[in-house]
């Protein structure tokens, strides 16, 4: 597990998730509207479900209704911590996490009362209110959180706001050994979804918005609580919990070829249960589990009926057309896992798991099925999987200053409800196969002295009946089942104390990502198409990079000054490896100094040198280039101030 602390993330506090997460070897977010991101983690950058997001280990949504700006449902920059899982997590957390596991780490309750306030703004109409407050009184601890963010966008006519809140509420019963954790979090985000440009607009009028009337509205509310019992060597833990999820959306992305309104619904609960007990013998700690989840909801999609005009043919206009999709959808599913970590021997650890996952859907058309055309609709019925899910692992102390790790993991994902029921003109999803994987890892960590850490990881990940979606001959999207891709690579990272004043931390990583088994249009017309077998992947970069120089003088009180430098490699915009992006280079700085014992003063800049380039670039024969700009430099500042 990557961790990061959260007053890592509070100093200075960043205005989206990349100024965090890259810093992680392996692990890249891309910036697009707003707080709006896709993810590379083992994986190219990618919008498919194949991350799980948790906050405090509940899955902020159900499996089937994956949003792949999930991130932005979470409060971040108010977070305790981020834990990052790179890789296969199914047999501990379950379907969806292939990629790798995002977990979320909210704050406990201060044990003094405390009050600590935020204010910043930024260039591009940039403001930000941070409020949080908390105190314990007896056995009981509350602490809130408030996150109130507007920004008018760099990119024209793209304005973005939030509110996000969090209550959490820590009780221990008295001396019964009982104790609960309960988390209520709330998000409201309203922003323009902004498409990607020709390479001929970005070279000349970048900050161009080409779809005024895209927008995402979203809504989400969650609410768990922990209860747990610590007897002796026995944990007992259940974690009842439910979630609201509205979204409505006019994608953005499929203005040029399918424009559409969407609606959806998923008002979902459920259960996380599990025993733990610490045995003597062996050292060893057992865990058995069962997870349980249940989530209905609704999927409506809307003809969108567009108007153009301008110098760029932006659309301006919209109204409703024909109603192409409208269901209703129930995902269900009950794990039950075991989790054992044995240790025979001296500085011999070892990792054991077992998950089983049963789950389904049950969907409901409120249309007339549909078997031809570009917008097929398939016939009510219910579809269900079951797959056991094996993990082991094991780590050898060196010394006391050095381990050896090596793991082999499998995978699974269900296919979630929009790739098995918005079937386009696809001949058939709803007998779309699971996505399944296995990873193989071994590295070393350790430290060199009391000024130097490091990491060094190699990962092998082969995923078959990847479900990818290929544009046409007819211009059609269609997604099926695809065979077999390879993922490999190395990620390294180190941190070294230079002096008591300056620390730099770099982290790296390389990776080749291929197809190994794809020809896309066999499945659609029975017969050979194109094969992109042992092509690269598109949008799976090289290799990335981090270094972060810290600068602690005694004249800053407790602050610092930082610059950083992050790196994003080459890669295949085009899965027939015509096409290429170059990759880029992006330098930002950070300050941060004390002005009072309380106040607290800090800015950021990004993209320092003002460089022009893209988060993505991407290429089909029919839009022909498509790129998605990268934000130019923009300074950020804030005081801070707590009681």
């Amino acid at each position: 597990i990557d961790a990061r602390g959260g007053a890592e993330i509070r100093e200075p506090p960043a205005a989206h998730p990349t100024g965090i997460m890259n810093r992680i070897a392996g692990v890249h977010v891309s910036e697009l509207t707003g707080e709006g991101h896709s993810m590379a983690m083992r994986q190219p950058i990618t919008t498919k479900p194949m991350y799980l997001y948790l906050e405090d280990g509940v899955p902020t949504r159900a499996t089937g209704f994956f949003n792949h700006n999930a991130l932005y449902e979470v409060n971040i920059p108010q977070s305790g911590g981020l834990e990052i899982v790179k890789g296969p997590g199914t047999a501990l957390y379950g379907s969806d996490a292939i990629g790798g596991v995002i977990n979320v780490l909210t704050r406990p309750a201060p044990l003094t009362p405390q009050l600590d306030v935020g204010v910043e703004g930024g260039a591009y109409g940039y403001r930000r209110v941070l409020a949080s407050g908390g105190f314990t009184k007896g056995h009981n601890g509350v602490r809130a959180d408030l996150n109130v963010t507007h920004s008018d966008n760099w990119k024209q006519l793209a304005p973005f706001d939030r509110a996000s809140g969090t209550i959490r509420w820590d009780a221990v019963l008295g001396t019964s050994g009982w104790s609960a954790k309960t988390v209520l979090t709330g998000s409201k985000i309203d922003q323009q979804d902004v498409p990607a440009i020709s390479r001929a607009i970005f070279d000349t009028a970048y900050t161009v918005n080409l779809a005024p009337i895209a927008y995402r509205r979203v809504r989400a509310l969650r609410l768990s609580s922990a209860i747990e019992k610590q007897s002796g060597d026995n944990l007992w833990s259940f974690t009842p919990y439910g979630r609201i999820n509205d979204m409505g959306l006019l994608p953005s992305w499929q203005l040029t070829f399918d424009p559409q309104t969407w609606e959806t619904d998923n008002n979902s609960a459920g259960f996380l249960a599990r025993c733990r007990r610490d045995f003597a013998p062996m050292h060893a700690r057992m865990i058995l589990g069962t997870d349980g989840d249940w989530g209905p909801g609704r999927f409506v999609a809307k003809q969108a009926v567009t108007v153009r005009s301008g110098t760029y043919r932006a659309w301006w206009s919209t109204t409703d057309g024909a109603t192409q999709y409208d269901y209703d959808v129930t995902y269900h599913g009950v794990s039950p896992y075991a989790h054992f970590e044995p240790s025979p021997v001296s500085r011999l650890d070892n990792d054991l798991g077992l998950r089983a996952d049963f789950s389904g859907y049950d969907y409901s058309t409120r249309l007339a099925p549909v078997d031809t055309g570009a917008h097929r609709v398939p016939a009510s019925t219910s579809v269900s999987y079951s797959h056991v899910s094996p993990k082991m692992g094991a780590s050898i102390e060196l010394s006391p200053a050095a381990s050896v790790f090596a793991s082999y993991r499998h995978g699974f994902r269900a296919p979630s409800q929009s790739q098995l029921f918005q079937q386009t003109a696809t001949s058939s999803t709803v007998d779309h196969r699971p996505v399944k994987v296995d990873s193989y890892e071994s590295g070393v960590r350790g430290q060199l002295g009391t000024r130097f850490v490091y990491q060094l990881a190699a990962y092998d990940m082969t995923i078959r009946d990847d479900i990818i979606t290929f544009v046409t001959a007819q211009n059609t999207r269609e997604a099926t089942n695809a065979g077999k891709t390879r993922h490999r690579g190395v990620e390294a990272s180190a941190g070294a104390a230079l002096t008591p004043a300056l620390r730099l931390d770099a982290s790296y990583s390389t990776a080749s990502q291929r197809y190994v088994e794809w020809t896309p249009q066999a499945p659609r017309t029975g017969v050979a198409g194109v094969s992109y077998s042992g092509n690269l992947i598109e949008q799976a970069p090289r290799d990335l990079g981090n270094v972060l120089v810290t600068f602690s003088p005694r004249a800053l009180r407790d602050g610092r000054v930082a610059l950083e430098w992050s790196h994003t490699g080459r890669y295949a915009a085009d899965p027939g490896n015509v096409f290429f992006y170059s990759g880029y280079d992006i330098l930002s700085l950070h300050f941060n100094t004390f002005v009072a014992h309380r106040a607290e003063l800090f800015t950021r800049v990004t993209n320092l040198t003002n460089r022009r380039y893209a988060e993505l670039v991407s290429y089909d024969q029919f839009q022909r280039d498509q790129y998605t700009p990268g934000a130019p430099r923009t300074v950020y500042g804030g005081l801070r101030y707590a009681w």
